[in-house]
C-alpha cells in the first residue's frame, strides 16, 4: 500500500470517470486504485476494472481548461485530502481514517484563471461536514471551505454502503425482501441482484421521521429488478452517519 506523507493519516483515493468528471471513493491497494462500474446488477454486463496510479508528486499539467488527466486527478485528490484544513479525526463512510471523496472536476468559478484549478468535494463523517477544496495544481496550494448541513450528490461508494446498511436491518428490509421474492422467486441477499441507484436525501417540510437528515449524511435509494420494474423504497432512507435505516412518511 502507498505510504502516506509523514504528517498525515492514510488516505483513500477515488474511483475515476475519465475526462475530469465526477468520481467516487475507493481504497488504494498496492499503490493503485480500482475504477468500478455502476452499483449492482446494472453494470454487470459492461463493467470493466481499470487501475490508476496514486500520484503524490506534481505531474505534467494540461492547460487551465483541459479535462483532467488521470495523474492530475489523482494528484488533486492527494493535495485536497492531505491538506492541513482536513481534521485529524476525519473518517469516510466505512470508518476509515480518511475523508470521503465525492467529486473532482475543473473549477468553474474563475474560467479565466491562468492556473490549473480543480474543485475537490470531500465529506467528513466524524463532523458531518462537507469540504470544498479548490486545489491549484500549478503551485500545490489548497483553498478550503467547510460547511455542515450541506448534502452534495452521493458517490457510488456511499450508495453501496447504504445498501449494506439497509439489507443488514432485517426489520427495515422485510417489505423489500418480500416484494423481491414475490417478483423473482429468489431471496434478496446481494446488491448484485438489483440495479441500485441513490442520491443525497434532505428532508423538506412535508417529510416526517427524517429530521436528522438535515445534518446527517442520508441516502435515498431506488432498486430495480434487472429486466423488470422498481421495488417500493419510498418508506425509508439510510442515515450513513449513524448507520441506521429511518422510516419516513
Amino acid at each position: 500500500m502507498q505510504s502516506p506523507p509523514s504528517n498525515t493519516r492514510t488516505r483513500r483515493l477515488p474511483y475515476l470517470i475519465l475526462g475530469g468528471g465526477v468520481v467516487a471513493a475507493a481504497a488504494v491497494v498496492g499503490g493503485f486504485m480500482a475504477i468500478p462500474a455502476v452499483s449492482g446488477a446494472s453494470g454487470a454486463d459492461n463493467s470493466e476494472t481499470r487501475e490508476l496510479e496514486a500520484v503524490t508528486a506534481k505531474p505534467e499539467l494540461g492547460e487551465p481548461r483541459d479535462p483532467l488527466s488521470p495523474d492530475e486527478l489523482s494528484y488533486a485528490i492527494h493535495l485536497a485530502s492531505t491538506d492541513a484544513s482536513v481534521p485529524e479525526d476525519v473518517t469516510s463512510v466505512d470508518g476509515s481514517s480518511a475523508p470521503q471523496v465525492l467529486s473532482v472536476d475543473i473549477s468553474t468559478r474563475d474560467v479565466d484563471a491562468a492556473d490549473r484549478l480543480v474543485d475537490v468535494f470531500l465529506f467528513d463523517y466524524t463532523s458531518n461536514q462537507t469540504f470544498l477544496q479548490t486545489v491549484d495544481l500549478t503551485d500545490g496550494s489548497v483553498e478550503s471551505t467547510a460547511k455542515g448541513g450541506v448534502q452534495p450528490p452521493t458517490s457510488p461508494d456511499e450508495v453501496d454502503y447504504a445498501f449494506g446498511v439497509f439489507l443488514g436491518d432485517p426489520a427495515a428490509s422485510a417489505a423489500v425482501r418480500a416484494e423481491f421474492a414475490a417478483v423473482t422467486g429468489d431471496e434478496l441477499d446481494s446488491i448484485d441482484q438489483l440495479a441500485v441507484t441513490g442520491g443525497a436525501f434532505v428532508p423538506d417540510a412535508g417529510t416526517l421521521g427524517a429530521e436528522a437528515c438535515s445534518i446527517d449524511r442520508c441516502v435515498e435509494m431506488q432498486f430495480r429488478v434487472p429486466g423488470g420494474g422498481y421495488l417500493d423504497t419510498t418508506a425509508f432512507v439510510v442515515d450513513l452517519s449513524t448507520e441506521s435505516v429511518i422510516g419516513i412518511k
